[in-house]
């Protein structure tokens, strides 16, 4: 499911203002492998996906109610974070922080992107220090929505051979689907996309995040 699909389905119609579209990766470490250098892999992905990163970031309103979000498209080179996406996020964390929103980032990703190095790397604790900033010192709501694919680099792409042939052990057919970490308490519930947008809407006013139209 695109980044476009998902926005249209959580943003009511007409309310969508993005932000930082304007922002587009370099190729920071000059990197380039057998099939292609870097920057021309991204100007082919933007190309084929009408995107200029692997997150769109923006503003608009859930049943009315006021939010950020930032989506991730795994068909942008797997949803990968470079400096690009980890900025584009950190700077939606601050607006919203700054504007007193509610927050929702959609992960669908494989990972950092290694094209970038070490760079990417950085975007994870500079994305942390935004969202502890976001939630701790101001005390607002931040949703993370986990969607397939979802994956924690290599461990859970390929983990399950890895763990099975280095240790000799068998791995649960079932240890990394939705459902068996939901049950080990890794996150809360598991929401179909239909009902999703009024489960936001019904958490957000939970925690006092009402429609613009309502007193």
């Amino acid at each position: 499911m695109s980044s476009f699909d998902r926005i249209e389905l959580s943003i009511d119609p007409g309310t969508w203002d993005p932000m930082n579209e304007d922002m587009v990766s370099l190729d920071p470490i000059e990197f380039h492998s057998e099939e292609e250098p870097y920057k021309d892999r991204i100007d082919s992905y933007q190309k084929n996906t009408g995107l200029t990163e692997a997150v769109q970031t923006g503003t608009g309103q859930l049943n009315g109610i006021p939010v950020a979000i930032g989506v991730m498209d795994f068909q942008f080179m797997g949803g990968s974070m470079g400096s690009v996406v980890g900025e584009k996020i950190t700077r939606l964390a601050e607006y919203a922080t700054n504007q007193f929103l509610p927050l929702i980032l959609v992960c669908a990703s494989g990972g950092a992107r290694m094209q970038e190095g070490s760079l990417s790397l950085m975007q994870m604790a500079k994305i942390s220090s935004a969202l502890y900033d976001y939630q701790l010192n101001k005390k607002l709501f931040y949703v993370a929505i986990l969607t397939s694919p979802t994956t924690g680099g290599v461990t859970a792409s390929f983990g399950k051979r890895v763990i099975e042939q280095t240790l000799n052990k068998t791995v649960p057919e079932d240890s990394q689907v939705a459902e068996y970490l939901f049950h080990k308490g890794l996150f809360d519930p598991i929401v179909p996309r239909n009902p999703l947008k009024g489960v936001l809407s019904e958490l957000f006013r939970l925690h006092a995040f009402f429609p613009l139209n309502e007193n």
